[in-house]
């Protein structure tokens, strides 16, 4: 009696980046001469991204919309490039989160406190939000303390997830400035790691920091590093 062989599922991985240096031509077409850096985990997530597609895997990219570092800035001769752009990316691999934080930026990263952290919560926002629950990934890998938030959200959804440390740079701010942002923080708080030991939601949302690196080691299930 012969038994029927089942193919393994091929897990669907989706890559959280704030950069990246390039993407696999064949992975979206156009979308492979686009380009947001700003150190070496753009080099990093370019590499793993690209290794990933070539050995076959089921591989996602969700990073900000950076329209004016992509050159598809709001001028009329690039408004139908962008369309079509984004109308291809829909059905591909390449998950925009899409805010006007994003559009005219100059540069990944901003070199004001207030602005990095409201940049970081548009962009865990949007892939907490809508990219992860339309996408359903197998699993999740972010990095460093701009997609921090993020392993604490796939826990609650049950998925894993993987965080990966790039350099020990972190931000911190509130549940309440989290939640204002549009992320419902309430609903996986618990995975969150805050400067002092929450005594429960309500004491903790205005007064206790949440350490967005050390939440995303906190929460992930899998943690690694880059040297």
């Amino acid at each position: 009696m012969h038994r029927r062989r089942h193919k393994a599922k091929n897990p669907k991985i989706l890559i959280v980046t704030p950069e990246i240096t390039y993407l696999p031509q064949k992975m979206a077409g156009t979308a492979g001469n686009l380009s947001a850096k700003a150190g070496g985990l753009a080099d990093v997530s370019a590499s793993l991204v690209s290794a990933l597609f070539e050995m076959g895997a089921d591989i996602h990219v969700a990073m900000p919309y950076y329209r004016r570092i992509f050159k598809l800035d709001v001028p009329d001769h690039v408004e139908k490039k962008r369309e079509n752009l984004e109308n291809h990316l829909s059905r591909e691999r390449i998950h925009f989160a899409q805010d006007r934080i994003f559009f005219y930026r100059d540069r990944v990263y901003s070199g004001y406190h207030g602005e990095s952290m409201r940049i970081s919560l548009a962009f865990q926002r949007e892939v907490i939000n809508n990219i992860i629950p339309n996408l359903q990934p197998d699993l999740v890998h972010c990095n460093d303390w701009m997609t921090g938030l993020i392993p604490s959200f796939a826990r609650r959804m049950k998925i894993p997830s993987l965080f990966t440390v790039h350099n020990i740079h972190t931000q911190k701010t509130t549940l309440e400035t989290i939640e204002n942002s549009g992320i419902d923080a309430a609903s996986f708080w618990k995975n969150i790691y805050f400067e002092r030991a929450p005594f429960n939601y309500e004491e903790s949302r205005s007064s206790n920091l949440a350490d967005l690196l050390t939440s995303g080691i906190f929460a992930a299930h899998f943690i690694n590093t880059v040297s």
